[in-house]
Formats: structure tokens, sequence, C-alpha cells
């Protein structure tokens, strides 16, 4: 390993107080962090500053004693910062209210520490980003495509209507449970349509679960930037031939949260 190569921006701050406490956006590989622009830091504590190790830089400011980060524009001042970075190369972003004690605390707990996990991940993000695709049912888009695909559902929901008083408890309770399992095999089918035309173009693809039954699909997509017009096109055509039944909402690009795993000590917090 070699010794700490510092910025100009780490001497002149990192000097200043070695324990005083600093937030941390996330990690660049070093080669990127003497061009680093002079950005705002969250909780007014200065200006968004790099400190190096061997060949990574984390991306800090000084966090004001008593300042807890937490606050809308907290969030929005992390968001801009890794905003920036991505736009700026690759970046490994770290979750939301990492404050350590100090520029020293950051190169040996954070850069140095975890040196091989970091590298590992800064190749794995090396040249991508990630980018959002959510699709949404119209209003009873789902159940009717379900019953229009068996018409022995639709049958049978007519018929609900002409049994005595007596069976019709039982026979809409069958029927409900018929009707769920039809449902939960289509928004599989819907969800794997939509993986296989949206997975070949890209390097990973992680599927979160849906927050409403309205959601088909809501996955992650980590895409080299040479791709991103393809994913574009690709994401425009699903959403037009498949307007009245999905609406897409297509986000990006995104900080790579999804692909920014790290393997850090169970005795430390988990940096990303």
């Amino acid at each position: 390993m070699t010794g700490p190569t510092e910025t100009t921006q780490s001497r002149s701050a990192g000097t200043q107080d070695q324990t005083h406490p600093v937030y941390v956006y996330g990690v660049i590989p070093a080669a990127d962090a003497d061009q680093w622009p002079e950005t705002p830091g969250l909780g007014g504590g200065g200006t968004v500053r790099t400190v190096t190790e061997g060949g990574m830089a984390a991306l800090i400011s000084d966090l004001p004693p008593d300042h807890t980060p937490g606050r809308l524009e907290d969030l929005e001042a992390h968001r801009q910062v890794l905003s920036q970075a991505i736009e700026r190369g690759t970046a490994i972003p770290m979750r939301f209210g990492v404050v350590m004690d100090g520029d020293d605390v950051v190169r040996q707990r954070l850069l140095a520490r975890h040196a091989a996990e970091l590298s590992d991940v800064l190749r794995t993000l090396d040249g991508h980003v990630q980018m959002n695709v959510k699709a949404f049912y119209a209003e009873d888009a789902l159940l009717e495509d379900v019953l229009s695909s068996q018409p022995d559902l639709a049958r049978q929901s007519a018929a609900l209507a002409q049994l005595p008083e007596s069976e019709m408890s039982a026979a809409r309770v069958q029927f409900g449970e018929m009707v769920a399992k039809a449902v939960e095999a289509r928004r599989a089918e819907v969800e794997s349509a939509l993986m296989d035309r949206l997975s070949p173009l890209a390097a990973d693809i992680r599927l979160d679960p849906p927050t409403s039954e309205r959601v088909a699909f809501n996955a992650q997509l980590l895409v080299h930037r040479d791709r991103r017009a393809a994913l574009d096109d690709q994401v425009r055509e699903l959403s037009e031939t498949l307007s009245g039944i999905l609406a897409f909402r297509y986000i990006g690009p995104l900080a790579p949260f999804s692909f920014a795993d790290l393997a850090l000590d169970e005795d430390e917090e988990p940096w990303g």
C-alpha cells in the first residue's frame, strides 16, 4: 500500500482539525480527485473536498458539531454531490448519514481498511450508471387482462350473479381465490417479459418488490454509458406498445446504490 497522496484541497482543510467531524458522501478514484469542482456541502460546513489514500479518494465536507444530518435539505445536498460525482465519472455512493471523526479516520477506517473491497466495487461500476425502470398498471388493467385471457373466469364471474343467496358467499370466496392466483401468475409473466426485454442492455439488474398492487415492475439497472441510448429506445418502445395497460417511469442516471455492495467488518456500520 502506498502512502496517502493528498490533493491541495485535502491538505488545506484536513490539517485544520483532524478530529473535526466530517460527512462522507462517497468514494471516487484518486485520479479524479484533483479535478473535483467546488461544490457546497451539507449543513453549512463548507465545500466538498477530497481525501486520498492509495488509489481512492473520499468525498467529504466539514460538519458543524451541532449539526446532525437528517433534514430534507441534507438529503438533497447528499444527492447533489453524488449526482456531480457520477456526471464526472465513477463513484461509490455512501448511504445517507455517514459521519466520521476527521480526515485521518476516513483514510484509515474507510479507504485503507477496505481498500480491496472498494477497489473491486470501483472496477465493477467503472463506466456504468444506475437507471430505474418502473411500470404501473392502468386502473383495472391487470384484472381486465386476466379476464380477457381466461374466458372461463369471465363466464364464472357472470354466473355468480345467477346463484341463489345461500350459495353466493362460498362461491365468491372460491372465485376470488381463483382470480387472485390468475392475477399473480399474470404479474409474474409480465415481470418476466419486461426482464427479457431490458436485461440484455444491462450489466446487472436488481428487482425491487412492488410497493403497491399497481406496480408491475420496479428494476434497478446497471448500464454502461455506451448503452444508455439503446436502453432509452427500448423503454420508449415498451411505453408506446403497452400504452393503456402500463405506464412507465424512467429515472436516471442515479448514484449506483443498488450495486455498491460492500462486505465490511461486522462491528462497523454499513457504508454503502
